[in-house]
């Protein structure tokens, strides 16, 4: 009897000894046929098991609130052809990288975890070789990981792209893995530099448009000037799709016009100086033209203002910024309107332009101060305005309205960071 308590005994110790987390994971593993993942298991001894088996590791970086993580784990990680690729070749393990030993990993791995999920292939000294990021379909992750397993792994990569290697074969390779990892800047730079190294008749060719074009972003260089000649020939000649061309043009040309025309202020709200750059702005200009885009109408407007403004002749510049206001001009908001008073407001004297600028601003704030749109920095111009017009009470009242907003804003902002972090 005794030894049958014995036994029952040692036998419940055993139970409790197994690593129940790793066994509930590959049991659901094994129902799906899928991958059969170590489940936030001691890194020491997925290690010491790399080292045994002579396996690479495959680590799982997930949390608990993330989205593409549980698809992964519930469409992808289960399918049996990710099981038959996987379970053979790496030591398989999932952590969570907010709790226990997760948390650990997530501090010494932080650079190569670009966000969530991330996937990484490592030795079995923990050395990262490759990193994937973002949800991947079945094929996409069995690919991406092969490649790397065989040597066109993410740092072989970057080392053969420092030496020099150039062809379009490794550099097509060589972005797709940077897409996969999720590393945009590197991706655009990559793209980048190739585009300035080809003949730009390349991008008539279907594979090299289809690697390069939606790249082509950058007003200042070569390939967009040739993008934008060559739209129509792209669209009827070449049946490339118009409205996503379109789209990027407009969007580039339309990114430098701000650039171009931006009115801002130092942190002590004192206006920067306006910098003319008439060469650019009849190249935009030219683009928008040749494009047919429709935001041309805001480009000169803005454009003819900033050099009003350049010249001191603010009267007229604000006659024509009321004009295109008025006429609901895309890009002519409220704020738009508001920074160019900013602007001009330490400048000017004239106590009938002073007004004019207070009237408009208070429409505005009549009108949207109970909506989305309302911008509650013109309370603080407002508030300007009416201290050079002498009415102290009105200057006072409205400065202490947007203290008090701007107060209630700035802790909204810390909410949402701390938020954020935590």
């Amino acid at each position: 009897m005794r030894m049958k308590r014995k036994s029952l005994f040692t036998f419940l110790l055993f139970l409790l000894w197994l690593p129940w987390g790793d066994i509930k994971a590959q049991n659901e593993a094994e129902a799906g046929k899928g991958i059969l993942f170590h489940d936030n298991t001691n890194w020491e001894s997925i290690l010491q098991l790399a080292t045994k088996e002579n396996k690479m590791i495959f680590m799982d970086c997930y949390t608990e609130w993330c989205g593409p993580c549980k698809a992964l784990a519930k469409n992808v990680f289960t399918q049996l052809q990710v099981g038959d690729f996987f379970n053979p070749r790496f030591i398989n393990i999932k952590y969570d990288m907010e709790k226990g030993e997760g948390k650990l990993l997530y501090a010494r791995y932080k650079k190569y975890i670009v966000g969530f999920p991330t996937l990484l292939l490592l030795d079995a000294k923990g050395n990262v070789l490759h990193q994937l990021a973002g949800y991947h379909d079945a094929d996409k992750l069995i690919q991406a990981v092969r490649q790397a397993s065989e040597g066109k792994d993410l740092f072989s990569m970057q080392q053969r792209y420092r030496e020099g290697e150039r062809s379009f074969a490794f550099i097509r390779d060589y972005m797709e893995v940077l897409k996969s990892a999720f590393l945009k800047d590197s991706l655009m730079a990559v793209a980048t530099d190739y585009l300035q190294q080809i003949d730009l008749k390349e991008l008539d060719k279907g594979e090299v448009w289809d690697l390069l074009g939606e790249y082509i972003t950058d007003v200042h260089t070569p390939a967009f000037a040739y993008l934008v000649q060559n739209a129509n020939r792209f669209y009827f000649r070449l049946h490339r799709d118009y409205y996503k061309i379109n789209r990027q043009i407009e969007a580039a040309v339309g990114q430098e016009m701000k650039r171009l025309t931006r009115i801002s202020f130092d942190p002590y709200g004192t206006p920067r100086t306006l910098v003319a750059d008439t060469v650019m702005e009849r190249k935009v200009i030219g683009y928008m033209q040749r494009a047919g885009l429709r935001c041309i109408d805001e480009a000169k407007a803005k454009f003819f203002i900033k050099n009003l403004l350049i010249r001191g002749r603010y009267s007229e510049a604000w006659q024509y910024v009321q004009t295109c206001a008025d006429m609901e001009l895309t890009g002519f908001t409220s704020t738009t309107v508001n920074d160019y008073v900013r602007y001009i407001l330490p400048s000017v004297k004239e106590k009938k332009l002073l007004q004019s600028f207070l009237q408009t601003l208070n429409e505005y704030r009549h009108k949207e101060e109970n909506t989305p749109l309302f911008n509650y920095h013109l309370l603080q111009t407002l508030s300007s305005l009416y201290e050079r017009l002498g009415n102290k009470a009105n200057a006072h009242e409205l400065r202490s309205k947007y203290e008090e907003m701007d107060t209630r804003k700035r802790k909204e902002y810390e909410w949402l960071l701390q938020k954020k972090r935590d």
